[in-house]
């Protein structure tokens, strides 16, 4: 492993849930138009073929069609530069989309995978794993920026940002050169969490989605009353479920360990219960 791969896949899980908690809001049956997140969707088109870490695709005619219309990138393992290459040519090659983003994940320390250190893998196989209510129990907000355990460094990290880009007015393509106005925001997870811009342009991404979900709609020739619910659908506020995110990738990391055999034997490793030798 070149990373502790939680910690990416917990910020990615928790935002795929913020969305699927509003997407799944949508008034209008699946075999008609479906909203779905998927996770390293395969996505093909004639001059591309990519997996991003996390798509919102939309489908029509039960499923038959389908296209993206939301992608993100977590650079975590890969450099800011390659993201930011990724989600260029993304906006190049699939012009329909409304929505692009990156999770900016800055380690302090480059991680280094336990099964390079034998007496730490040792003292893991033989030990108890912590529950995430004791690890939780045990360690202050401010405790998650270094973990070093028996002298192994499993957490080491600077900053989590979050960067989002939508169409701009008039249906005009995503820039992202524009860092400013309301096509854009950037906040962060970590070393604090403030997310209201975040908020804000996750919810003008969703009003772009009605718009796109409603001139589909218009097009199909569906019954006035699928229109009028659509029409007079909101997405439910974000917020409350965004704060979840932080939590959750604190302790990702340490959550990892029940499955992951670390490059030494496909045994349960685990942290252990003495916090005595735990440093921070």
């Amino acid at each position: 492993m070149s990373s502790p791969s939680a910690a990416h896949e917990s910020v990615l899980g928790a935002i795929t849930r913020s969305l699927d908690r509003v997407l799944d809001t949508i008034p209008v049956p699946v075999n008609t138009l479906g909203c779905r997140t998927a996770p390293t969707e395969n996505i093909a088109t004639d001059s591309i073929k990519v997996i991003p870490d996390l798509s919102v695709m939309i489908s029509t005619k039960g499923g038959m069609f389908e296209r993206p219309v939301w992608l993100m990138e977590c650079a975590f393992s890969q450099s800011d530069c390659d993201v930011m290459r990724k989600l260029d040519t993304y906006i190049r090659d699939i012009p329909d989309l409304l929505v692009v983003g990156k999770i900016l994940i800055t380690q302090a320390e480059r991680y280094a995978s336990p099964g390079s250190n034998g007496s730490v893998a040792q003292q893991l196989r033989s030990s108890d794993i912590m529950t995430q209510e004791e690890w939780l129990h045990n360690h202050s907000v401010d405790d998650f920026h270094r973990v070093v355990v028996d002298g192994h460094t499993w957490f080491s990290l600077s900053s989590v940002e979050i960067h989002v880009w939508t169409r701009q007015a008039g249906g005009l393509p995503i820039e992202l050169d524009r860092l400013d106005g309301d096509e854009y925001a950037v906040r962060t997870l970590y070393l604090t969490v403030n997310l209201d811009d975040i908020n804000r342009i996750f919810l003008r991404g969703f009003e772009l989605i009605k718009e796109d979900v409603l001139w589909k709609l218009v097009t199909t020739n569906v019954d006035q009353s699928l229109l009028d619910r659509m029409e007079a659908w909101l997405p439910p506020p974000l917020c409350a479920r965004f704060h979840v995110v932080d939590k959750h990738t604190r302790f990702g990391w340490h959550s990892e360990l029940k499955s992951t055999p670390y490059n030494t034997t496909p045994r349960e490793y685990s942290l252990r219960r003495k916090t005595a030798k735990v440093k921070y």
